[in-house]
């Protein structure tokens, strides 16, 4: 039930990002647009990197008895060339601080195209949260994907 509401929100948050005016060439993470604090997502895959430009974070409140919990959910969109893309979901996010990850309460899934790997192990640690931006690392190992290094800064809507 959780997932179902995870991906109602998902949905939500997609259809309503819109780019803050301003003149930074990149996508900016700072609240008056005017700083180059930029968006990215890179990590090491299988020893190969991996990078994209386009990732956003958000904050998504769970309703009924779960009314006091909320969790966080990053996704990145494809970039430099590739269709591959990571979706993190934080189901018991309590700000920042390590996530062990541990399905279906802390996942992350990596997409190649359509085909979906999930993580059995590894974390996400979250190191600064504000109103504009999530900073954080991370690594994991999904089927025989070993993603290391990983460094995040996205931008929150």
């Amino acid at each position: 039930m959780r997932q179902l509401i995870i991906v109602v929100f998902l949905c939500f948050a997609i259809a309503s990002c819109k780019k803050a005016p301003g003149p930074a060439d990149a996508k900016s993470v700072q609240p008056n647009n005017n700083l180059d604090s930029t968006v990215s997502m890179s990590a090491s895959i299988n020893g190969f990197k991996w990078q994209t430009d386009t990732a956003v974070g958000y904050i998504v409140k769970y309703s009924g008895n779960d009314s006091l919990m909320e969790g966080i959910n990053i996704i990145s969109y494809p970039g430099n060339n590739n269709n591959n893309t990571m979706n993190f979901s934080l189901t018991e996010y309590t700000g920042p601080g390590t996530y062990i990850i541990n399905p279906p309460i802390n996942e992350v899934i990596y997409y190649i195209g359509t085909v979906r790997h999930l993580a059995l192990s590894g974390q996400i640690v979250v190191i600064s949260d504000t109103a504009y931006a999530l900073k954080g690392t991370f690594n994991f190992v999904a089927d025989t994907f070993a993603v290391a290094n990983g460094v995040f800064n996205v931008a929150m809507p």
